[in-house]
């Protein structure tokens, strides 16, 4: 090709720096706000994790201060640096060691503990009741949950036998039902059940005590009926939270009342943040497709609502200046109604910021103004340092702020290029315009998604690719939905007509991007689930493109950076498989075999010399994706995709309604039941039949006197039912597995009880290693002739707490064994190899790799 049809970049000053690969570097600008805020965030996670006193803390940031101090006097700036920086971490330490560990001694959480206990106290209700409509009817789910509403409290008091002492912290109530008659403000009486937030009870597993410590809320209300719920005195009508929580409320009924209901709950949580109103199925397809973001107020809500207040402003409403003031006083009051969530805070300030800076005829810096937000929003909550949705936001807009720059082309502002584009036909002018904006859009996106998808599959274990299309497809819908919601928010009370117009157009572009997402479910390989890298992996991940942007001057050719973060993702997915960081399969010569923590249910992992994996049921009593949750933590925690074989004991809930969820995250190769598994006519079976079917899993029976197919070292045999099955209920005809390798046995019975325990028992006494209590350690099945049957060393009980199972433990410990309880011990993993059982831990005691 000849050379003189190739454009001719631009030259570079003289001056102006070039970077490895020969393209002109801009100019290093000064942004003190990045380095404060880096330090800052450094003495935030350095008392997480290595907390010192907080006199310790004050004493260190005072020192560095006065250091500071003297070297800016002798003016060595880098020494006076140095010091400012170490200040900001002390300050930041000291921040956070306040919020985290400084709580006072009569804070209700001192009160609660795990298992949930009677409670009545009295409080000041920090929000009005928001309410849940009741869930579409799951038949997973064992439980079903009716409608509920929420409510903050602050508490005051507490009653002890007569009296009543006094108590300090907050705590969220839920109640059952819709509850009415309640405000901002009010001193109210509750009747509850008090329990604290529990911590993990399983590798890979959500903090929820974590992540509610981090919000300082150290206990949790639940009520049973609103009549529970009593207001002992109104709040005054005049506080500017009473004032917010009208203002929410009348809002949401706006939406309600004008936008068809379909869509309603959808418009609440995209305009208000109301989520607890989103139906259940419709909120999963937006987190499964990667469009999640949409549903939390985040830098999009709050920036499409500036931009639209200053674009009606500026026809001729108000002028320049005082339009900036109202748009900043409006941001900052939109983030405060939606509840300050992080991304909300980050986008108010950067609209504050971008205010002022035109205000006065200044141009923001973009990483300055950005670490501005993160300071006010680690000053507002040091504990949002590590939630998900402020570091994906910040992360995501950071992205935006070297996407931006590099996205913009050079050749576009060449006078002769424009000189011949203005000279095209206007259809032509417009066609490429388009296209351009919609290049523009899909490429912003692909670089947003692929930056922010290791923190994604970390965090999630979810990888969306159908985010790349959706995300540019659903942003003129979205805005136009936000617009119209705005509207119907504006004119609601005022021009009743125009808010149904406003409202009509806010459903039609609410109900276009739900076709939309269920349009992407179809495509194959819209999204899929996998371990995670570990966070080491990350961190240098971001690290890498961190210093490639901090550090112009020494950063490597492109070409090669690109090949360097594709070989480090190579590592990454190694790392994320069961071979990488030390996990996953087990070794050549060893079995091991996980307890998992359920609640009342049964989850058993089992991991053969081999490299097979067999799942032992997958149960809680309550809804699927509780036990879902439990048993997709242990194993991505364990490097695992695929299940060669899933056994379900017998036909209760509480024992196989995860197994459809696992079957959309995990390959299965078989699964294995009973014979009379599904000969009761029930809808649960049915819809578990069919998402076996499905996902084109073949299902075999098992039955006495079989023996799975597994590695030549392991003896898999199944004990009971009979093929005929026996008299009685399904937890008769459990399937009972025993598991030998090395001459050790695991014991696994289900829910077995009389006629079938009568079947088993009557056979040799069989001696074991590893049992687990039949029937979550239920008195009925004969716990007493069962521990003498079998003589294990350790037993576990798989269930929940308050299930009265102390008879039961003593019983086993009567014959030697060591018992563990899953609801308190957590999971518990087994090993075996030819010396033995090398370990027997439970995971809150002696966590394992």
């Amino acid at each position: 090709m000849d050379s003189s049809s190739e454009p001719i970049p631009p030259a570079a000053p003289p001056s102006t720096p070039l970077d490895s690969d020969g393209a002109p570097v801009a100019a290093t600008r000064y942004q003190p706000l990045v380095v404060i805020l880096a330090a800052f965030a450094a003495g935030i996670v350095w008392d997480r994790y290595w907390p010192l006193t907080l006199g310790t803390w004050l004493l260190a940031a005072g020192l560095a201060l006065v250091l500071w101090w003297l070297a800016w006097r002798k003016e060595a700036d880098s020494v006076a640096t140095f010091f400012v920086l170490a200040g900001a971490v002390g300050v930041g330490a000291a921040w956070h060691h306040c919020d985290w560990h400084l709580f006072a001694d009569d804070e209700i959480g001192r009160f609660a503990r795990e298992e949930s206990q009677p409670a009545c106290v009295e409080a000041i209700a920090l929000t009005s009741p928001r309410w849940s409509p009741a869930p579409r009817r799951n038949p997973m789910n064992s439980m079903e949950r009716g409608e509920h509403s929420e409510l903050l409290l602050s508490l005051r008091r507490i009653r002890d036998g007569k009296s009543w002492r006094d108590v300090s912290g907050r705590a969220n109530a839920i109640v059952e039902g819709q509850l009415l008659g309640v405000s901002s403000g009010d001193r109210v009486r509750v009747f509850a059940m008090l329990n604290a937030p529990s911590q993990p009870l399983n590798p890979g597993e959500f903090g929820f005590a974590d992540h509610a410590r981090g919000e300082r809320r150290l206990a949790h209300l639940h009520c049973e009926f609103p009549q529970a719920v009593s207001v002992v005195e109104r709040g005054p009508t005049w506080k500017w939270r009473w004032v917010l929580n009208e203002i929410r409320d009348r809002g949401n009924q706006q939406l309600w009342r004008h936008v068809r209901s379909r869509e309603a709950g959808l418009a609440a949580a995209v305009l208000l943040g109301s989520r607890e109103q989103l139906d259940e199925e419709l909120n999963k397809g937006f987190f499964t497709t990667g469009i999640t973001h949409l549903l939390a107020i985040s830098g999009l809500n709050v920036a499409i609502f500036a931009y639209g207040f200053w674009l009606v402003a500026r026809v001729g409403m108000f002028p320049r200046k005082p339009s900036l003031v109202i748009a900043a006083v409006l941001a900052i009051t939109y983030a405060v109604l939606t509840d300050s969530q992080p991304p909300v805070v980050r986008a108010a300030v950067l609209v504050v910021c971008v205010c002022v800076a035109r205000y006065f005829g200044r141009r923001g810096l973009a990483f300055n103004t950005l670490a501005a937000a993160g300071l006010v929003v680690l000053v507002l909550n040091p504990s949002s340092l590590f939630q998900t949705g402020a570091q994906l936001s910040f992360l995501a807009v950071a992205v935006l702020c070297c996407w931006m720059p590099a996205d913009s082309n050079a050749a576009d502002h060449d006078p002769l290029r424009q000189l011949i584009a203005r000279s095209r036909p206007w259809p032509v002018r417009f066609a490429k315009r388009v296209a351009r904006l919609t290049w523009q859009m899909f490429a912003t996106s692909a670089v947003v998604w692929l930056v922010t998808l290791p923190l994604v599959v970390y965090r999630f274990h979810l990888v969306s690719p159908v985010a790349l299309l959706l995300n540019p497809v659903v942003m003129i819908p979205i805005s136009i939905a936000m617009y119209a919601g705005f509207g119907v928010l504006a004119l609601g009370w005022l021009a009743p007509p125009l808010a149904k117009a406003c409202g009509w157009l806010c459903s039609v572009s609410l109900a276009f991007i739900e076709r939309s997402i269920d349009f992407s479910l179809l495509l194959r390989g819209n999204h899929f689930w996998t371990p995670a890298p570990p966070a080491w992996w990350v961190l240098i991940f971001y690290a890498a493109l961190a210093a490639r942007v901090a550090l112009p001057q020494v950063r490597l050719p492109q070409r090669w950076f690109v090949a360097l973060l594709c070989a480090w993702g190579a590592v990454g997915v190694w790392l994320a498989g069961p071979s990488g960081s030390g996990r996953g399969r087990t070794q050549r010569d060893e079995l091991a075999c996980t307890f998992v923590a359920v609640g009342h249910g049964t989850g058993v992992l089992v991991e053969l010399p081999g490299g097979q994996t067999l799942l032992y049921d997958a149960g809680h009593m309550g809804t699927s994706t509780t036990g879902m949750r439990a048993i997709s933590s242990v194993l991505w925690s364990r490097g695992i995709r695929h299940l060669d074989a899933v056994v379900i004991s017998h036909a209760d809930l509480d024992h196989y309604n995860a197994l459809p969820d696992l079957l959309e995250r995990f390959s299965v190769g078989v699964v294995y039941v009973s014979p009379v598994m599904f000969q009761h006519d029930t809808v649960a079976l049915d819809f578990l039949k069919r998402s076996i079917e499905v996902y084109g899993v073949p299902i075999r029976h098992a039955y006495a006197n079989d023996r799975l197919r597994t590695s030549p070292d392991v003896a898999m045999e199944v004990l009971h039912p009979p093929p005929s099955g026996v008299m009685g209920s399904d937890n008769a005809n459990s399937i009972v597995l025993s598991i030998e390798f090395a001459g050790r046995r695991i014991l696994l019975p289900g829910d077995l009880e009389r006629p079938g325990l009568e079947d088993v028992m009557a056979e040799e006494p069989l001696d074991c290693d590893v049992v687990m209590v039949p029937h979550h350690g239920s008195t009925r099945s004969n716990p007493s002739g069962f521990a003498q049957w079998t003589t294990p060393e350790f037993v576990v009980i798989s269930g929940a707490h308050g299930r009265g199972v102390g008879p039961v433990e003593a019983a086993y410990r009567a014959v030697g064994s060591e018992v563990f309880h899953t609801a308190e011990d957590g999971a518990v993993r087994v090993t075996v190899n030819r010396a033995g059982i090398t370990q027997a831990a439970a995971w809150r005691k002696t966590p394992w790799p």
